[in-house]
């Protein structure tokens, strides 16, 4: 596969004429990213003759993102929409699908081990399309996967009721740190569910939405002051209903989220592009049975339509109950990137190529939108810190059809 998709890119230098330098990845989730300007060199002056004719040249404009990205082989760029959960165990087979540029990145589960690092590292040294996600949930509390190696965090409810906003943010900022130092990039915190005496209990910070709208952005805040990029979940909110890891669950109409739930994500929409991580809930009024992870009224719909949301978002894993017991992975990604998802968390390492396979197909005969596809792609990139008009990388020959140096991007 190596082979095919080298090919693949080199086929890719014959058809850019321009590409961008790379651009540093954003220090916070505040901070923009840059995009280069085009090139204001004057062309050499030509030759007098002896007619008086003016000679006027024209600037090819540059190519936008969109455009960068409609030259990456459709399958690297449906690569670039998947993001399963694994086990340190799997690295090896990580490394190999980040090589051929068919991951986005992964979600680590289980107890890492101190030697995480140098699988992470290796990991990176072989990814085709930039850096990997590498992800990890540290909520605190009783969701850690790495207190053996970073220390342990407080709960949401215990960081509420006895530290103030900026005290959570301080301490927030430190693990944030320490879990960088082993390589991830990502935690996929805060809970921004409300507390309704279900199964989310403390990892939740309350049953107050403003309370876990404060806290809620203390902490993302926080991760982001540590080098992470910090997720919100579960949209439009799992403080009701069983736990999707064992069943799908059931919550309120839009009416009563729109008073209650939603409120903290529309606090964190309004302050800043934290990506989003939506939940397997079923909307009684909105989602037509389907849970919101598959379902476009809930996404295109109410969280980047209504509420103005255009950054990442991602799914809940595809492991759980809620969508395991009546999908498999490729028919749940189709539904998921129809409906807006950006990130696609597969529930095993294995589903990778068959998924891709089987979205190639959807492209291919029309029931998944290319353009939908690479509209996601780009959200994916700059996440990663990647400029889509020069995919950074080392010499070989399939990276370099994508680093050729020169020209800038313009804003699709």
């Amino acid at each position: 596969m190596s082979l095919r998709f080298t090919g693949a890119l080199c086929f890719v230098l014959a058809m850019m004429a321009t590409a961008c330098g790379s651009v540093p990845k954003a220090a916070s989730a505040e901070a923009t990213t840059p995009i280069v300007a085009a090139s204001d060199v004057e062309p050499a002056p030509t030759t007098a003759s002896t007619t008086t004719s003016t000679t006027s040249s024209t600037t090819i404009p540059p190519p936008t993102l969109l455009e960068c990205v409609e030259k990456i082989p459709l399958e690297i760029r449906l690569g670039q929409l998947l993001f399963p959960v694994v086990t340190q165990g799997e690295f090896d087979e990580v490394a190999r699908l980040a090589t051929d540029g068919l991951i986005a990145g992964v979600v680590v589960l289980g107890s890492p081990t101190a030697s995480i690092a140098e699988d992470i590292a290796a990991v990176q040294e072989a990814s085709l399309i930039g850096p990997s996600i590498m992800a990890v949930d540290e909520e605190g509390g009783r969701v850690q996967r790495l207190s053996s190696l970073v220390g342990r965090m407080p709960s949401a409810r215990t960081m509420a009721t006895t530290m103030t906003g900026p005290e959570v943010r301080v301490r927030t900022a430190e693990h944030a740190r320490a879990i960088g130092a082993l390589g991830f990039t990502m935690n996929l915190a805060p809970v921004i569910d409300l507390d309704t005496g279900d199964f989310i209990r403390d990892r939740s910070f309350s049953s107050d939405p403003a309370v876990v709208s404060t806290y809620g952005v203390a902490v993302a805040r926080g991760i982001a002051d540590g080098g992470l990029t910090p997720v919100a979940k579960h949209f439009p909110g799992h403080g009701r209903g069983v736990d999707s890891h064992l069943g799908l669950p059931s919550i309120p109409g839009v009416g009563e989220l729109r008073t209650s739930d939603l409120i903290p994500f529309e606090t964190m929409i309004r302050l800043g592009d934290t990506p989003i991580m939506v939940g397997h809930l079923v909307v009684p009024d909105l989602t037509d049975g389907l849970p919101a992870t598959l379902s476009s009224a809930a996404i295109n719909g109410l969280l980047r339509n209504e509420l103005g949301f255009d950054g990442l978002v991602m799914t809940d894993a595809f492991n759980m109950d809620a969508i395991s017991r009546t999908h498999n992975n490729a028919e749940a990604a189709e539904l998921a990137i129809i409906a807006g998802v950006d990130l696609v968390m597969l529930g095993r390492l294995n589903a990778v190529e068959p998924t891709i396979g089987a979205l190639t197909e959807a492209v291919n005969e029309g029931r998944l939108d290319e353009a939908t596809v690479n509209e996601s792609v780009v959200r994916v990139l700059e996440t990663k810190g990647v400029e889509p008009c020069s995919v950074p990388g080392d010499e070989r020959a399939a990276i370099a059809c994508l680093g050729v140096s020169g020209g800038g991007c313009a804003n699709a």
